[in-house]
Parts: structure tokens; sequence; C-alpha cells
């Protein structure tokens, strides 16, 4: 049986750590090592440029949902924006792409291809 990778709660807390972000849904998080994309109707961000870091964190107080395909991430949040993560080609900074974590629950670590 493979864990569950939904947030149960909306958005609490996003983290900037050096070169990767954390998206804390209260009990649980994704940390996101790869480049990260930010897309909402025709915006998109790519994790360094002007206002990526402002609209993730206006991400707080939404709801998301998780989708997880071979080589993919994508946070699909209630107010219509996306934070994606690809493990393949140029973005891969290092092993791991992307992780999800939930307190007292399973680590799960997406690879780079």
């Amino acid at each position: 049986m493979e864990p569950s990778l939904q947030p149960h709660d909306p958005l609490s807390q996003v983290v900037f750590i050096h070169d990767y972000a954390q998206l804390v849904f209260q009990d649980c998080a994704f940390t996101l090592y790869n480049l990260a994309i930010y897309t909402a109707g025709d915006t998109k961000l790519t994790q360094g440029e002007a206002g990526f870091c402002d609209a993730l964190v206006s991400l707080i107080g939404q709801e998301a949902r998780a989708e997880v395909l071979p080589g993919h991430l994508s946070l699909h949040f209630s107010n219509g924006a996306a934070v994606s993560i690809v493990s393949t080609g140029t973005t891969a900074r290092g092993p791991e792409a992307w992780e999800f974590g939930q307190l007292g629950g399973a680590v799960v670590v997406e690879q780079n291809a």
C-alpha cells in the first residue's frame, strides 16, 4: 500500500532554505529540491525569478491537491494556481527532486532520473 501524498490541511507555511523551498501543510510538508515553477492563469514564474517567493507565500491558506506522475509533481491549489517540479532534464540539482513527509508517517523521496 502506497502512502497518501495528499495534504489534508491548507498551506500554513512556506520556508525558503538556500536553494530549495518547503511547503508546509500543518502536519505534512513537500520539500522541493529541483527548480519549482509557479503558474496561475497567464503568470509563470520559475524559482529565482522576481516575484516567485511572493507568489508562493500568497498561497498560504489555500488547500492543495497533489498530482504525482512519472517524472513530475504538481500541487494544484484551490485558487487555481499550481506549483510544479520535474525530476528529469536540466532542472535536476542533485539526487533528489522532491520529498514528502508526514508527522508520524512515511517519508517519500522522488529521485531525479
